[in-house]
């Protein structure tokens, strides 16, 4: 990444209404002028101008053209952005020119290094850009712009003047206790409080996968009750294979649900029984088993038409202490005996009668997810926190409970707890990107789509 002139697609490839390519750096207005006619001596920056996308002279396309001063940008330099329309035949003949003019095709996510670079925002601003672009829901994209306008920034910026306040205060007791033959104040509340601050952080991270991905919801049953049936009806497409043969289904799918916004991870499970099948049908059911220990909740789909089986009552059993909504499915061919049965082996549960293939009471189904929803963070209040920057924090977590402790056990250790102080600072400049390796922030850019 260097001082040239950079040009990408900032849209989707494909075809579309409208296509807008960007430029960045310090020929962004000498090539836009290239680029496209007419546009005034003097072009006023932010201000759209209705031109023609020229190729050596000709006409090839209208288009909207944009120039950017420095450092009133996106990137803090110079930048230009054209938009066309959608052919991708006209995108990539702009984006030649462009080139062809001296601009470089740009690197996945260099427009926002350079952002980073020119201290438009600082790292974690910059990790919540390529976070809000992958979003997989509402729910996720409203909680990494909360990180976008700050509010991780904000957090860490208070921890790091609570720490700065701990290391001069440890490091002046140092002083002074050398000076004087005194001991330095054990005081630890100052590194407590960021401690209990940075606890919060964690924990309200623990719920962005399930904010943003949802909640995994498994569609648990024993073979034959229809779960493929009701995965597909949920979904409104054909998704899983369907037959009456019992076993169809020998490995677990699972597919996004949208619903309101919000996230759900729907899976269809095997059908699950103790004893018969193939050994490709026995993997299927531990697989099964394996996922209704690590589901979030729970779909158990019964027959109704025929009374409650053990396996029933053993998926029920493994079920225990999980958000579950009770099925009874088929409800076109239910016997009213089977029904009875089910309802009294299950007593003290609601159980809902549902037909997967003619769609009759599904919105019991959609209630139950609804509640599932209810119960989770608002997404505008948590914090969002990736992979580098959960391992971050928790090793900043560790240095922060070393150095209390230290203050308050081993008052004599000053140097100790001001060495574990120091580290905590280094933690907290590699989360904001104020320190750190050229290569970790290379990763961090890598994982950007181009034109951002």
């Amino acid at each position: 990444m260097d001082e040239e002139t950079i040009v990408a697609p900032a849209t989707p490839p494909g075809r579309g209404g409208v296509a807008l390519i960007r430029l960045s750096g310090g020929r962004s207005e000498e090539i836009l002028r290239a680029l496209a006619a007419p546009l005034p001596a003097r072009i006023v920056p932010r201000r759209s101008y209705h031109c023609r996308l020229l190729d050596a002279g000709r006409a090839i396309d209208e288009c909207l053209a944009v120039l950017f001063r420095a450092p009133r940008s996106y990137s803090g330099e110079d930048m230009a952005e054209v938009s066309l329309h959608g052919n991708p035949f006209l995108v990539e003949e702009a984006l030649a020119l462009a080139r062809r003019l001296g601009a470089r095709a740009a690197l996945p996510g260099e427009f926002t290094y350079r952002a980073f670079r020119n201290g438009k925002m600082d790292l974690l601003r910059a990790e919540a850009v390529n976070d809000l672009v992958r979003a997989h829901s509402r729910a996720g994209a409203v909680m990494e712009f909360g990180n976008l306008e700050g509010r991780l920034s904000r957090a860490l910026a208070a921890l790091r003047e609570t720490l700065l306040r701990e290391a001069a205060e440890i490091e002046t007791g140092i002083e002074f206790a050398e000076d004087q033959a005194l001991e330095p104040d054990p005081g630890a509340g100052g590194l407590e409080r960021a401690a209990a601050a940075l606890d919060a952080i964690l924990a309200g991270a623990r719920f962005q996968e399930a904010l943003d991905r949802g909640p995994r919801v498994v569609i648990a049953g024993r073979v034959n009750v229809g779960k493929s049936s009701l995965f597909n009806a949920l979904l409104l497409r054909e998704r899983s294979i369907t037959s009456a043969h019992p076993g169809t289904t020998r490995d677990y799918i699972e597919e996004t649900l949208l619903l309101d916004g919000l996230a759900f991870r729907l899976v269809d499970a095997a059908g699950i029984r103790a004893d018969g099948g193939d050994d490709a049908e026995a993997q299927g059911v531990r697989r099964s088993l394996a996922l209704i220990g690590e589901a979030d909740a729970a779909l158990l789909l019964l027959d109704a038409a025929q009374p409650p089986q053990a396996d029933d009552l053993e998926i029920r059993r493994r079920l225990e202490g999980k958000p579950r909504l009770l099925l009874a499915n088929k409800a076109d061919r239910a016997d009213a005996g089977a029904v009875r049965a089910i309802r009294a082996a299950f007593a003290g549960e609601e159980v809902h009668l549902v037909s997967a293939r003619r769609g009759d009471n599904l919105e019991a189904v959609t209630a139950f997810l609804r509640g599932l929803g209810r119960d989770l963070p608002d997404p505008a209040a948590a914090v969002a926190v990736n992979l580098r920057q959960k391992g971050l924090l928790e090793a900043l977590r560790a240095r922060l409970a070393a150095a209390a402790r230290l203050r308050r056990e081993a008052p004599g250790a000053g140097e100790l707890a001001a060495e574990e102080v120091r580290g905590a600072l280094r933690l907290v400049g590699e989360l904001s990107g104020e320190t750190g390796a050229e290569d970790v922030l290379q990763r961090v850019f890598a994982s950007f789509c181009i034109g951002k």
